[in-house]
Order: C-alpha cells, then sequence, then structure tokens
C-alpha cells in the first residue's frame, strides 16, 4: 500500500484540540470533506462536544462509503461520554492527544503491506489490540509514580515489551540511572506542585538526552502544552492504552536517537 489513504474528515476540523491530527492527516493522506465524492480509506469524525453526530450521521457516512473504516476523533469535552452517553457502536474511539501515535502505527502497517486497524473486521475501540513485543531487550525505563499499584502496572506492561524499570520517587533519595531509554511521569491535572515535579524529573532525564512521556487525567490543550514546555516529548491521555503507550516510547526513543546522532 504505497498509496496516501484517501481520508474522509468530516465534523469540526477547525478545534484547537484537534489541529495536530488534522496536520499530520493532510501530510500524509489525500483528505477530502463530505461534498467531495470519493472512496475513502478511512473516514475520521471529529467531535469537539458530546452529541454533535447523532448514530444516525455516523450511519449514513457508513452507507456512503461501506468499505471504508470509521474512527471518532475527540475532543476533551467527550471525555466522559463512555460514562454517561452511548457512544457509537463500531467505532474506535481516538482521542485528540492519543490520535498522533496511533496515526504514524497505522501508516507503518500500511507500509509493511499488513492491514491497519480500521481494516479489520468488527472494529472498536475495545477491540483494539494491546499486544506488546516479547524478548527484545530496550533499556531502562525511569518511573516517577506515585501510587504503587500504578507503578507495579506500568512495570508488568513494560517488562513484556523488553524494558527494565527503576522507580523514582520525589522525596526519596534518587536511584542514579545512567543510560536511560525514557522517562514516565505520572501526574492528575497538572498543578502547581506537579508542575514543579514533571520540571524536575525532566530536567534529570535529559542528563541521559532520555526523553519523557507525561501521563495526565484527560489534558485539556493548556495543560498539554504547560506540559511539553516543562520539558515532556509527549503527552498521553489516562487511562492509557498499553499499546499506544509502548508505540510511543519506541516513537520518541527513536526519534532522541536521530537528535543525538544529528
Amino acid at each position: 500500500m504505497a498509496m496516501r489513504p484517501t481520508v474522509q474528515l468530516v465534523g469540526d476540523a477547525d478545534h484547537a484540540d484537534f489541529r495536530d491530527a488534522v496536520k499530520l492527516l493532510r501530510a500524509a493522506a489525500h483528505v477530502v470533506d463530505a461534498r467531495v465524492p470519493a472512496a475513502p480509506e478511512l473516514i475520521v469524525i471529529a467531535q469537539s462536544r458530546p452529541g454533535a453526530f447523532a448514530p444516525c450521521d455516523v450511519e449514513s457516512l457508513r452507507r456512503g462509503a461501506p468499505l471504508a473504516g470509521v474512527v471518532a476523533l475527540l475532543g476533551s469535552w467527550c471525555e466522559g461520554e463512555a460514562r454517561t452517553g452511548r457512544p457509537w457502536p463500531g467505532v474506535a474511539r481516538l482521542y485528540w492527544y492519543d490520535f498522533p501515535t496511533w496515526w504514524q502505527r497505522q501508516l507503518a502497517l500500511r507500509a509493511a503491506g499488513r492491514c491497519p486497524d480500521w481494516a479489520r473486521p468488527n472494529e472498536s475501540d475495545d477491540a483494539l489490540p494491546h499486544a506488546t513485543i516479547r524478548n527484545r531487550q530496550c533499556g531502562v525505563i525511569v518511573l516517577s509514580v506515585a501510587r504503587r499499584d500504578t507503578r507495579d502496572a506500568l512495570a508488568e506492561v513494560l517488562r513484556e515489551a523488553g524494558y527494565a524499570t527503576v522507580w523514582h520517587r520525589f522525596g526519596r533519595p534518587e536511584c542514579e540511572v545512567h543510560g536511560a531509554a525514557a522517562g514516565i511521569w505520572d501526574g492528575g491535572q497538572l498543578d502547581q506542585c506537579e508542575a514543579t515535579e514533571l520540571a524536575t524529573f525532566c530536567r534529570r532525564l535529559s542528563r541521559d538526552a532520555a526523553p519523557v512521556v507525561a501521563l495526565l487525567d484527560f489534558p485539556r490543550r493548556d495543560h498539554f502544552d504547560e506540559a511539553v514546555r516543562l520539558g515532556a516529548s509527549v503527552v498521553l491521555g489516562k487511562p492509557w492504552r498499553n499499546e499506544s503507550l509502548l508505540a510511543t516510547l519506541d516513537a520518541i526513543r527513536t526519534n532522541a536517537k536521530t537528535a543525538r546522532a544529528a
């Protein structure tokens, strides 16, 4: 699949939450809107607020392009929709901060001649694969995590993917880690105390030029931008997908190696 995919983009494409996603789509795909006759490979429905599209609207889009996959690109205000509403059935749900990693993975699958997630039958958000890659020696990930259960959950996923982990806790003597591959910092809504901790953690990891993934509770755009300003390489929302986290680590480690070699 060497050709650029045709993607039908509908909804609130101009919303600030979606600027990065739309930029990535336009860079690697032939993007059309609902007014342009096309046979899209993928339909992306950009919804900044719950209820902007009814299930019948989604079905209408499906009828217009029955062979296309459908993905919901969701803004910050949609974070509670899965608890209080009825998300569209059979549609993969991606929050705006999840989309970049997901999209790069789909392009890699297409380039390798494999089926992207949207082309799999009966695809839905719950059905997205969460496979980890075993038998790899990927290096050490420094975990700045307050809760032991969160640390254990992350450590298990990372261990299955071939990483070793070290637990770093603020207020405790710092573990000396040389040559860290990356760091993961776990936070909430990035209050002032958390901002200070994140900035300190990023400075410590910068000694090894190790990128940092910041985990935040359903980050708003201003929290996302502030975390990046403080030194995070990328921000993921909680709850996170294991697959997305691992793909993000691979991507930022590759980018960091490229930057060091330049």
